[in-house]
């Protein structure tokens, strides 16, 4: 039950089957019916009215499947709770699930999957999933595709057995429904009972699954060593053990025990010892949440390790670690002070748990339900009940050589991939894991460096709060200047609102080194990366008492964040501040080449996924100064370790700091931690007109295009974004934009991703850089089935259509979006961090207007239809034209790998069984490898299209050489948003 004013209500359903139900003839069965549920019902058959309806009011639906659950969810406006609740529930009494709507969603389902197909992710899930044994339902391909859901069977056939698959399983029985909004519990309980009262409920037990329990993986196959080519550029390994299934254990949750010491990064963890031979950076250890690896068969338990290059060449070395160090938790066995402590952090998180967006929690208790029994509904997934040490060494114990999994990610492997998984097309090869590997393993002794964690210093013990003001006036609705001089500006407020022990210290440590130079950027992302793995040791166990701290490299600087229980923040802040003070001497020679190649991969890697190309592309024709990833990818191999010891020096000489500071936290702490900051780094400040600022481009009126090729020839993906760029921002164009995006969000949705199935991503959205006004419409496609051409046109021709559609409007439906808007203005926040986030925003961008949505609601008041009409017709190539600025960004995909693939072979068995008669690895293979030697070129050069793709467009249109596109264009000043 909410108690502050203006909150969305919310409802989340969860049905009790997942893919693991799917059957073998059909699989993605439980993902299709997810997807056709929502297409109609019979009490509101039109296709797309629940989506139009919530959305004009300024909410919001979505659904996923795992593999024994599927939940859907929805948020709204309270006013609007029991018209949404009834059309919602239709979909679970009478939907129509017409045999036109099969062609367009089954097409929807497989661009969804063509998204994920580079992720390396998903490719190793489902690489795992395939050794399973034969007839086990976790072999099943759970996404679905055109394969299984149009090539393998008839149209008839699947109408029939997506009907019959919903009658068995969506019964009310297996149904469990959470609902939130700010009214009496009788009230909610009435509602709920009104609208699914008539779900119909067959009695029927669920798919039983035990029978695969005691054997779910085949150990001749799942007991060897894969190498696999990720799509990324990078070096991992990952040991994976098939458990029994934990899920009746959440009260003792001992693998959560056992993450927690394996995934340490602190002294005498793991990670550490690794991170002092420079042979691993990351690691990750305990079971998914997601239904593949936490289910009612089996856990899988698994610990991934993000390698360097010198790491990949010491592999071995690095497994000899890994189970050194689970031969020593299991020698030290289960430890109930360390338990105590995992018990005493969770309950005081639990206890002081800032609240969760509706529509997350409900979406989260209803999944809840299928697993607790009800007095743990919500308790059960965030608590350590009891301790349990008979499980926790019954797991520890689990953790042998001779049935781990060991699967390597890397191009640099020295292998030839001879394997090619049938589903994501992964390539791989096998062997066995050597005798005398396995043997050593049994009988190793830890490093004597190994041992578990010390008492947590980090955690609070002072949860006392502040004084509260006498006066409302004494507490100042927005934050305050508390200081304000040459160092720095410190912006304060004392929360009275929220009443949480906890603090957020925000700095922005300003200096115009990032916008000199491509390397200069690239530097500054070297050195924050090397803080945080300077850091990491001594500040782990800070994260694990949940305070947050975060490095993060900015547009004019290093962005600090502390937040959490207020009492230890200040250690923090000091720490991270000492080490950018002792920078030049803890930097060593191979920490340095460790994390240049790591950086070199991050600039790569970002480089290969459509999406990210494209915002970077587009941040370079549209900002005046901006090093995209492309060209700090380049200036990595100028870098030496003296030239970043240089840059660390200069970075802090010169800086200005700004600040803001909220929560339960003095005025004078306030003032002090940025005091500490400027007095700890010793630094000056800034030299005049030295601060840096970020200017615009204005785009040229008319059309422009900037095409290029996917860095990833395996890509099938591709994405179009077609900006259309106003002016500056003030308040009366912004909600004019906004009332537009409202009006235009179903729609386009509608359009051009349900009825013409152009991509499944697919949205239009405003957007403001760096005080200039636009919006865009992005479509993410499959190169094989749509042109970049082809979306382009279509976009086009929907805004054409969204024109008609504007001038058909009526005061009534303006009326209602004018509504739904200003309520979205004025929800509350839910925690204190969104608070501290909108004004942070504020403080960042220069504007200061922390009273900008009030402004903003007493603006959309008065906006009539047509300045709304004459806004959009000025902006669009269909309408008047006057201030059309169109930039398309096109990143192209590869068509040939979009093709659906061949399909001859009985459904059961199309996935490539590893071989068993590999030659086994050889221990001095490993030796083989090259340090260092990486597959990506020194030089990532744009390749653009245009000559053969201007079908009688003007030669202006295509841009190839965004420099010199940008000469002479006019660059907007530096703008703050004003009335």
């Amino acid at each position: 039950m909410r108690t502050c004013n203006k909150l969305q209500a919310a409802l989340g359903l969860c049905v009790g089957v997942g893919s693991f139900s799917d059957p073998w003839s059909v699989q993605g069965m439980a993902h299709f019916l997810e997807h056709m549920v929502f297409m109609g019902s019979e009490k509101y058959p039109k296709e797309n009215d629940f989506d139009a309806f919530i959305k004009r009011r300024g909410g919001s639906d979505n659904a996923g499947t795992d593999c024994e659950i599927t939940t859907f969810y929805f948020e709204c406006q309270e006013k609007y709770l029991r018209e949404t609740v009834d059309k919602f529930s239709q979909f679970f009494i009478s939907p129509l699930m017409k045999k036109e709507a099969m062609t367009r969603e089954r097409e929807a389902i497989f661009s969804e999957f063509q998204m994920a197909v580079t992720s390396d992710a998903s490719r190793l899930q489902e690489l795992l999933c395939c050794l399973a044994n034969s007839g086990n339902p976790a072999r099943k391909f759970s996404w679905g595709n055109l394969i299984t859901l149009r090539d393998n069977i008839a149209d008839d056939d699947l109408y029939k057995a997506v009907h019959d698959f919903r009658k068995r399983h969506y019964s009310a029985h297996r149904m469990t429904l959470a609902i939130q909004a700010r009214m009496p519990m009788e009230t909610l309980e009435s509602l709920v009972c009104d609208a699914f009262s008539a779900v119909p409920s067959n009695g029927l037990p669920p798919d039983d699954f035990k029978e695969f329990a005691d054997l779910p993986f085949k150990l001749s196959e799942f007991n060897r060593m894969y190498w696999v080519k990720p799509v990324k550029d990078m070096h991992q390994v990952k040991l994976s053990w098939a458990l029994p299934s934990m899920l009746h254990m959440y009260r003792s949750k001992p693998d959560d025990y056992m993450s927690s010491l394996i995934g340490h990064e602190g002294k005498g963890s793991l990670l550490a010892y690794l991170r002092k031979n420079v042979w691993a950076l990351d690691i990750f250890s305990g079971a998914g949440s997601d239904g593949c690896e936490h289910n009612s068969m089996f856990t899988l338990f698994s610990i991934t390790i993000v390698l360097t290059d010198v790491g990949l060449t010491h592999l071995h070395e690095v497994l000899n670690a890994v189970f050194g160090y689970i031969k020593m938790l299991q020698k030290v066995g289960p430890s109930e002070r360390f338990f105590r402590e995992l018990q005493t952090i969770e309950e005081t998180t639990f206890r002081f748990a800032e609240e969760l967006p509706a529509v997350e929690y409900v979406e989260n208790l209803a999944e809840n339900m299928q697993l607790y029994p009800p007095e743990d509904y919500i308790t059960g997934s965030e608590l350590y009940f009891e301790y349990d040490p008979e499980a926790i060494k019954k797991c520890l114990d689990a953790l042998k050589p001779d049935t781990v999994n060991i699967m390597v990610s890397s191009k640099d492997s020295g292998r030839e991939f001879d394997k090619t998984e049938y589903w994501f097309k992964t390539e791989y090869c096998v062997c066995d894991i050597p005798n005398d590997w396995l043997e050593s393993w049994l009988s190793i002794e830890p490093d004597q460096s190994f041992s578990l964690p010390e008492p947590n210093i980090f955690l609070t013990s002072d949860f006392s709060l502040l004084p509260f003001p006498d006066q409302q006036d004494d507490n100042k609705k927005y934050p305050v200047k508390v200081q304000d001089d040459e160092f720095s500006e410190v912006w304060y407020r004392r929360d009275c609102k929220f009443k949480l022990p906890q603090a957020f210290f925000y700095f922005y440590l300003i200096s115009p080194l990032p916008l000199t130079s491509p390397q200069d950027a690239a530097m500054l992302n070297m050195y924050v990366e090397i803080l945080k793995q300077l850091l990491v040791e001594e500040l782990y166990p800070a994260d694990v008492a949940d305070l947050s701290w975060s490095i993060t490299p900015g547009d004019k600087g290093i962005v600090l964040k502390f937040s959490g229980f207020n009492q230890k923040l200040p250690l923090l802040l000091e720490a991270v501040v000492n080490y950018m003070a002792e920078f030049e001497s803890s930097l060593t020679p191979s920490l340095f080449e460790a994390l240049k190649e790591v950086q070199r991969r991050y600039f790569y890697n970002s480089c290969l996924k459509p999406e990210k190309l494209e915002k970077d592309l587009r941040f370079s024709v549209l900002l005046h100064v901006h090093w995209n990833a492309l060209q700090k990818h380049a200036a990595m191999s100028k870098i030496a370790v003296t030239e970043l010891k240089a840059f660390a020096r200069h970075f802090v000489e010169r800086l200005y700091v700004q600040s803001l500071v909220q929560g339960n936290i003095s005025e004078r702490q306030a003032v002090d931690a940025c005091e500490r900051i400027v007095g700890i780094l010793k630094c000056a400040p800034l030299l005049p007109n030295t601060h840096p600022q970020i200017r615009v481009t204005q785009i040229p009126l008319g059309e422009h295009c900037c095409r290029v090729k996917s860095f990833n020839s395996r890509d099938p993906n591709s994405t179009v974004t077609n900006y259309y760029q106003s002016g500056p921002i003030t308040i009366k164009n912004l909600c004019i934009l906004d009332l537009l995006m409202m009006l235009m969000e179903e729609p386009v949705f509608d359009i051009l991703r349900t009825k013409e199935q152009l991509g499944y991503h697919v949205y239009s959205c405003p957007r403001h850089t760096f005080g200039i006004l636009g919006f865009s419409v992005t479509v993410n496609c499959q190169a094989g089935k749509n042109s970049v051409e082809h979306v382009d046109a279509r976009i086009e021709a929907f805004l054409k259509t969204f024109s008609k559609t504007l001038k058909k409007i009526r005061g009534k439906e303006l009326e209602e979006a004018r509504s739904s808007l200003i309520k979205l203005k004025q929800l509350s926040d839910v925690c204190l961090k969104e608070e501290v986030s909108r004004n942070w925003d504020q403080i960042t961008s220069g504007n200061y207007m922390f009273d900008q949505r009030e402004r903003e609601v007493s603006c959309v008041e008065d906006i009539k239809m047509p300045e709304i009409k004459k806004w959009y017709s000025d902006h669009v190539l269909c309408g008047t034209k006057t201030n059309l600025r169109k930039l398309s960004i096109q990143v192209v995909g590869s068509a040939g790998t979009s093709k659906t693939q061949e399909h001859e072979l009985p459904l059961h068995t199309r996935v490539n069984k590893p071989s068993i008669n590999h030659q086994p690895l050889q221990p001095n293979e490993m030796q083989k490898w090259p340090s260092g030697q990486c597959d990506f070129p020194s030089e990532l050069p744009l390749q653009f299209i245009a000559e053969e793709y201007r079908n009688g467009q003007p030669n202006e249109y295509f841009i190839t050489d965004i420099e010199d596109f940008k000469n002479g264009l006019f660059v907007y000043p530096v703008h703050r948003i004003c009335e």
